[in-house]
């Protein structure tokens, strides 16, 4: 227990989404990424009270449905640490988490003059602007990430050029389980078509229409917005989930699915096979109809797909066994 005054004040947010899935893709058996998560927040305590640093609030965002951990042990570790934690979807596009911290640690401004400091648990130099408005508004704002994963630019904005190589929060034998990054990423993955054979079933066409409806007008498919689109479009239809559908899909040659490098998350896009009688045969009725593609609310999403550098920052949150 430190022993040094706490005089000031702070409070943590934490892209929890992000640490959680480093921590995944990087820990070898026995060590585990919440508990490891957890061990990291309760060091990160420790670390602020040596400086004489309350942690008064603390905040972790991410999609805890889609966490591998059951979710009550991972939100009851956080609560155990004084962290809140606050749920984002992860089928939303990658700026949602972003916006969310961002938001918060604005509000703080505004609404809690007692906080001094803001700890920042991630290293995207999207933050950088608001480091500079947390600093504009007299606070002192302290970076926490690892180090490959810390945006120089984002250090370059914070005054105080205060960082904190998460790599030390670590526990010793997490340490000691934690692996070189190159080590833990499968390689792109490519494929080929199956050979065509006929639809098997009428909602398997029914998916293809909507894709092509939805998704005509791009070359590669992400698989978190389809995934979402079927869902909407065709309901909930006894033994045909949506994956299950696109495993129907590939059997018969209608598409392929490929593998993506991504940072912090390699991903997954579907490819229609152009060439298939029935993508054809629904190609033409949709341009008789005088249907044009509506990919409009996923422009977002591809936008920022198209300037991307898979080097830095999060795209979509896809695990490789999702289809």
């Amino acid at each position: 227990m430190s022993t040094t005054p706490l005089t000031r004040s702070a409070a943590v947010l934490i892209d929890y989404q992000n640490l959680y899935y480093y921590l995944k893709n990087r820990l070898q058996y026995p060590a585990q990424p919440g508990d490891s998560a957890a061990e990291m927040i309760e060091n990160l305590r420790t670390m602020l009270e040596s400086r004489g640093i309350r942690l008064a609030r603390g905040f972790a965002y991410a999609d805890f449905g889609g966490l591998d951990e059951h979710i009550r042990h991972v939100q009851r570790a956080l609560y155990l640490h004084g962290i809140q934690p606050f749920y984002v979807p992860s089928t939303m596009h990658r700026n949602t988490t972003d916006l969310q911290l961002a938001i918060d640690a604005l509000s703080i401004v505004e609404t809690q003059a007692d906080t001094d400091t803001v700890v920042l648990f991630s290293g995207d130099r999207d933050y950088a602007p608001v480091v500079q408005a947390l600093q504009s508004a007299g606070r002192r704002v302290i970076m926490v990430s690892f180090r490959g994963h810390l945006s120089a630019y984002l250090l370059d904005n914070t005054a105080s050029g205060d960082y904190v190589d998460a790599t030390e929060l670590l526990s010793d034998t997490a340490r000691e389980h934690l692996v070189d990054e190159e080590e833990t990423r499968a390689p792109e993955a490519t494929t080929e078509f199956e050979e065509a054979k006929e639809v098997p079933y009428d909602i398997d066409v029914e998916a293809l229409e909507v894709i092509e409806r939805f998704f005509g007008q791009y070359n590669e498919v992400y698989l978190t917005p389809l995934l979402r689109k079927l869902s909407e479009e065709l309901g909930d239809i006894a033994d045909h989930d949506p994956k299950s559908l696109i495993g129907d899909l590939e059997e018969c040659g209608a598409v392929r699915l490929e593998r993506r490098r991504g940072m912090p998350y390699d991903y997954t896009v579907l490819i229609v096979n152009g060439a298939h009688p029935t993508v054809v045969e629904i190609k033409e009725e949709l341009a008789e109809q005088g249907v044009t593609f509506d990919g409009t609310e996923f422009e977002s999403e591809y936008s920022e797909m198209d300037g991307y550098d898979k080097g830095e920052e999060e795209v979509f949150e896809i695990v490789e066994d999702e289809a």
